[in-house]
């Protein structure tokens, strides 16, 4: 159920238009910021960063 909601979002337009929208706000960058902020803080991402450093092309 909530993949076909999703994709009838999508079909419409409507997550689109929600994109645009949303980057089209003055304080676009600002909300953007701590919104990645919260990504990059969270420990799924610290643990993703952790992990890629282990990878043998980070062995030179």
């Amino acid at each position: 159920p909530v993949f076909n909601e999703l994709y009838s979002e999508v079909a419409k337009g409507n997550e689109a238009q929600r994109s645009i929208d949303s980057n089209s706000q003055p304080d676009y960058r600002q909300k953007l910021e701590v919104e990645l902020k919260e990504l990059r803080d969270s420990e799924m991402w610290q643990a993703g960063a952790a992990v890629r450093n282990l990878r043998p092309e980070n062995d030179k």
